[in-house]
C-alpha cells in the first residue's frame, strides 16, 4: 500500500530541488529542530521504500538526527517560501525558528516524532543509516564548490514509515 501511496507523489526531483524541504528531527524527550533541505531522494533500497538526505555537520539539527531515529520529510507549497529560506539560513542553536513563522511542528504521538502541520505532504521516517561522505572519492570540482572549509555532510538513509498527503 505504501509504494502505491509514492507512486502518486509525483515530481521528486522538483520538490527537493526546486520547492524543498522541512526536515524535523527530535522527539518528546529531546525537543525538536528543523531545516531546510534540498539534497536528497526516494526509491527502493533493502526492499524496503526511502528517502535520502544530506546534513552538514556543522548544523544543529545534524545532533538531533543522530539522537533519534524518528525523522520526518516535509513538503510545503509556494506560500511559505519565506519559511522554508528562514529555517536554512537560521540555526536552531540561536533562535527559535516557529516562534516567528507561520508554520507549527506536529507531534504524532505514536510514531513519537514532529513534522510541520502546514505540509502539503510528509514522509515520516525512521533512521537506517547514516554515512560521511568523503572529500577523499570526490572530483576536485565538486570538492572545491561544496566543501572548500571542509564542513561535510553525512548521508541519511531513512525508511518511509507513512505517507501523508495533506493537498486538497
Amino acid at each position: 500500500m505504501l509504494k502505491k501511496e509514492l507512486n502518486e507523489f509525483s515530481d521528486i526531483f522538483d520538490k527537493f530541488d526546486q520547492k524543498w524541504a522541512i526536515v524535523t528531527a527530535g522527539d518528546r524527550n529531546i525537543g525538536i529542530n528543523a531545516m531546510t533541505v534540498s539534497w536528497g531522494g526516494i526509491g527502493i533500497l533493502w526492499n524496503r521504500p526511502v528517502c535520502y538526505i544530506f546534513i552538514r555537520h556543522s548544523r544543529n539539527t545534524y545532533n538531533f538526527i543522530e539522537k533519534t531515529d524518528s525523522v520526518s520529510i516535509s513538503f510545503l507549497n509556494e506560500e511559505y517560501k519565506d519559511e522554508l529560506i528562514k529555517f536554512g539560513r537560521l540555526s536552531g542553536k540561536d533562535v527559535d525558528k516557529f516562534k516567528d513563522s507561520r508554520l507549527h511542528p506536529s507531534l504524532d504521538v505514536d510514531m513519537n516524532e514532529y513534522f510541520i502541520a502546514e505540509a502539503e505532504q510528509v514522509l515520516k521516517c525512521k533512521k537506517l543509516y547514516g554515512i560521511d561522505l568523503s572529500l577523499d572519492n570526490l572530483p576536485l570540482e565538486i570538492k572545491e564548490e561544496a566543501y572548500k572549509n571542509g564542513d561535510i555532510h553525512k548521508m541519511y538513509v531513512l525508511e518511509i514509515k507513512q505517507y501523508l498527503d495533506n493537498e486538497e
